[in-house]
């Protein structure tokens, strides 16, 4: 009797092989990516695979367990592209993430948070390691390796660890001074102060913020518009709003002159106030 228990589990220990595989291509990659997207994290659920956008296609668009929106581009092999294309789709998704929840309704979206990106190849270069280090948002790398038991196949996802950079100079808060000293025509300065005042008059409440970029106008966390400075002009930015809340698009006009007629612009900031005011009080 103990000699049949040592064949059987003999038998079945010759059965289970566990071998290194590699996919033919891309595509194949991604399939095998689609059915096994909880491997990378509990709780990740495709939206869309190759979802089609203004700027490109990431390979895969999800939402994570807590609502955010996930870009998730993946490569073959090491590719010094990835990154660029991550950081390319993250603005498109970041800009329309509104709408995006809209189109997929019973995801359970939630819109204010910020997308995240991940990155997912064979292998990455020391580059795109340092460089993650250096650009916001956070990117996350995975290394992949697929592998066979017996007839099937699976992923194995493994983080890497970014590099730490050194002293925290880079990680000062952003400021106003910086925003308006990249403006080298003078001249508009009085402008942009009148439009901050103005828009800071519609509500108190109407939040006023830095990035390293732009000042930024959010109502009650959703954003209305922004002023972005430029070496000899700004560009007045403002997004436009469905009657629901939903961003229809984002729009600017360049102000390059010291009488240039910005009335209209600030018309649909306070326009996109009044539709966000009736819905959020």
């Amino acid at each position: 009797m103990a000699n049949k228990y040592a064949a059987n589990r003999n038998k079945t220990a010759t059965m289970v092989k566990l071998m290194k595989s590699i996919p033919s291509s891309e595509k194949e990659l991604h399939s095998i990516i689609k059915e096994n997207l909880e491997s990378i994290e509990v709780g990740l659920k495709l939206l869309e695979y190759e979802k089609i956008l203004p700027k490109g296609i990431p390979d895969f668009l999800c939402v994570d367990s807590g609502g955010r929106l996930v870009i998730i581009e993946v490569k073959l092999h090491q590719d010094e592209n990835i990154l660029f294309q991550g950081l390319r789709y993250y603005n498109d998704v970041f800009k329309n993430r509104d709408a995006l929840a809209n189109i997929f309704k019973n995801k359970n979206i939630d819109a204010k948070q910020l997308p995240r990106i991940i990155l997912i190849a064979e292998n990455f270069s020391d580059d795109i390691r340092n460089l993650t280090t250096l650009v916001t948002p956070t990117v996350e790398l995975y290394l992949y390796q697929v592998v066979k038991v017996s007839d099937e196949q699976g992923i194995v996802f493994m983080t890497v660890t970014n590099p730490k950079v050194e002293g925290n100079e880079i990680y000062e808060p952003p400021k106003l001074e910086n925003i308006i000293e990249y403006l080298k025509n003078k001249s508009l300065l009085q402008i942009i102060e009148k439009i901050r005042q103005e828009i800071q008059s519609i509500n108190p409440l109407i939040e006023e913020y830095i990035t390293y970029s732009y000042i930024g106008y959010k109502y009650k966390g959703q954003y209305i518009g922004s002023i972005k400075t430029q070496r000899q002009s700004f560009d007045f930015e403002f997004s436009i709003l469905d009657e629901d809340g939903s961003v229809i698009e984002y729009s600017s006009q360049r102000i390059a002159q010291i009488d240039s007629d910005y009335s209209d612009s600030l018309k649909k900031v306070l326009n996109s106030y009044e539709i966000l005011k009736k819905l959020k009080g």
